[in-house]
């Protein structure tokens, strides 16, 4: 087995010698040296040697067993699993570059990103008490798909095998700015065809080749058009020319604009009325995302706004309408003492812009009940507006520290896991919110109270990719403690009050940068009412970033 990343096999080590040393009797040697020198940098390792990775592996061996140690050719997160059988069971799975523990005897080891049946084979020996390392009999390809100005996107093509013209996978690009990594595809060696999304092997246009040696880490560079999927250039890089954030700019920023403009009129219409109604929603966010080394910082800043404006015929028209609401900042930052583990810490306010207010349609008696108990009644005419809080009421601040998981990396799911305490501190202004009691004449709310809380807080944030379907997903659950009023200290609380932050986002890709986008936003606060606070809303989105 080869215990260093270099692609030179024997037979090219011993011809690049024999080449070298003719090339020193003719006064050619430098030249000749350069030239052999020329792969290795091309299709190094991005993994450290063998060597060193048997040391950085700390998985002890239990008394009467022994462990089989695959080598990593880029990073875990990247690397498919390898799988182990014991003839046709499957006995074993796990990452690359770390030890598997088995009972002593002969096992099939077989290394791909492609079905089973066409990964890479070896055979080893597992003895007790010793680590058997598989012997590297299989290549990587790490493949990024950027457009004509060299930004990264997520389009695919498919990969097959030159030997039997058999489809091996299907791959895909990694939006690098947003903090994705590009995968690596193990595949047995041997000369691939690259084509594009839908192609066959025979293929006249749109399609490149490849050659990938056992123990070679290529590096490919493969323009693909965002929006046509055409396959429009690729080749060979050296590594340094993969990846747009790099290690003197570990910053990425990605900006998103999204529009609806629902738009209706009536006319003449028999059993509707005659009238205009114009709604506009906007929504604008900025992530920024520092990586470097072991340190991961990210900002997410969001603001949400809508209006709905109704015209009707032969009437004064009502006031206009707010629809959407929400400004949202949240920063959270970890620090890895393991590729998949590390503290945590993270704030947040969740709010809104403008003062917030109720259409009456007809004339009513508006009761108020106060925190203090005394009771408002206020006589509203109809068509008009009944103030319900005023902007930035209510500011809702979160503060976290404990422990984030990266629980899978895969191209097609990401999930990470935080656990750990919190605060909360719930701002409501004098807020109003409904509580009608329909045995009244009166149209009834309640202002709310402002609450300090502590407990527990668990997170779990899951990005799922299926083709053009792109579903974002963040469960925020926390567990109250102890609270108190928003005026005084915390004191403690026989009530477990479970707040619930749960936000999702489907996106249909159009292009690289538009998509339609479906959000469902929950936020369940039982302190203030039992019911579910919900918003939906359809947008068209458009994402840029450098």
């Amino acid at each position: 087995m080869r215990t260093h990343p270099t692609p030179a096999r024997p037979l090219r080590r011993i011809a690049g010698r024999a080449a070298v040393c003719a090339a020193a009797a003719l006064g050619l040697a430098p030249a000749a040296a350069a030239q052999q020198a020329a792969p290795a940098s091309f299709y190094r390792w991005l993994a450290p040697p063998v060597e060193d990775q048997l040391v950085a592996d700390t998985t002890p061996i239990p008394p009467g067993r022994g462990t089989i140690f695959v080598p990593l050719l880029s990073d875990p997160d990247s690397e498919p699993h390898a799988i182990v059988f014991d003839g046709v069971r499957q006995v074993a799975s796990g990452p690359n570059g770390s030890r598997l523990i088995l009972e002593p005897g002969a096992y099939t080891v077989r290394v791909g990103s492609g079905p089973p049946r066409q990964n890479a084979e070896a055979s080893v020996r597992v003895a007790a008490g010793q680590t058997a390392v598989v012997p590297v009999r299989w290549g990587g390809l790490r493949v990024e798909v950027v457009d004509e100005h060299n930004i990264p996107h997520r389009g695919s093509f498919e990969l097959f095998s030159a030997a039997d013209r058999r489809q091996l996978l299907v791959g895909f690009g990694a939006n690098t700015l947003r903090g994705e990594r590009l995968a690596t595809l193990l595949v047995p060696p041997g000369l691939y065809r690259i084509v594009r999304r839908g192609e066959n092997y025979r293929a006249r246009t749109d399609f490149s080749t490849v050659e990938v040696g056992a123990g070679d880490l290529v590096h490919f560079k493969l323009v693909i058009d965002p929006t046509t999927g055409a396959l429009l250039g690729g080749g060979v890089v050296r590594p340094e020319e993969i990846g747009i954030v790099t290690e003197s700019a570990p910053w990425s920023r990605i900006y998103s604009i999204g529009v609806s403009l629902p738009y209706s009129s009536t006319t003449n219409v028999v059993g509707a009325p005659n009238q205009t109604s114009v709604a506009a929603d906007v929504f604008l966010d900025a992530h920024l995302a520092y990586q470097r080394r072991q340190d991961f910082l990210s900002g997410v800043f969001e603001v949400e706004q809508g209006v709905l404006k109704i015209s009707p015929e032969g009437s004064p028209p009502p006031p206009l309408q707010k629809t959407r609401d929400r400004v949202r900042a949240d920063l959270f930052y970890t620090r890895f003492v393991s590729p998949r583990i590390g503290p945590y810490a993270r704030f947040g306010l969740l709010t809104n812009a403008r003062a917030s207010s109720s259409l009456v349609t007809e004339d009513m008696v508006v009761a108020v009940q106060r925190i203090d108990g005394s009771r408002d009644a206020l006589a509203v005419p109809a068509n008009s507006n009944f103030r319900t809080g005023d902007a930035f009421s209510p500011h809702l601040w979160r503060e976290g520290a404990g422990v984030n998981a990266r629980l899978l990396r895969r191209r097609e799911l990401r999930l990470d896991w935080r656990g750990g305490v919190g605060l909360r501190q719930n701002r409501f202004n004098r807020a109003l919110f409904l509580d009608d009691d329909p045995l009244t004449p009166e149209l009834e709310y309640r202002e709310a109270s402002s609450f300090n809380e502590g407990g527990v807080e668990m997170t779990l944030v899951a990005t799922a990719r299926l083709r053009l379907l792109l579903l974002n997903s963040n469960f925020d659950l926390f567990g109250n403690i102890f609270g108190g009023s928003g005026d005084g200290f915390m004191e403690t609380t026989d009530e477990l009050h479970a707040t619930i932050d749960w936000r999702n986002t489907v996106s249909f890709r159009l292009t690289s940068d538009l998509s339609i986008d479906y959000r469902l936003d929950l936020l369940r606060l039982p302190q203030v009412r039992p019911e579910n606070q919900v918003t939906q809303s359809v947008l068209i989105r458009y994402s840029f970033g450098s």
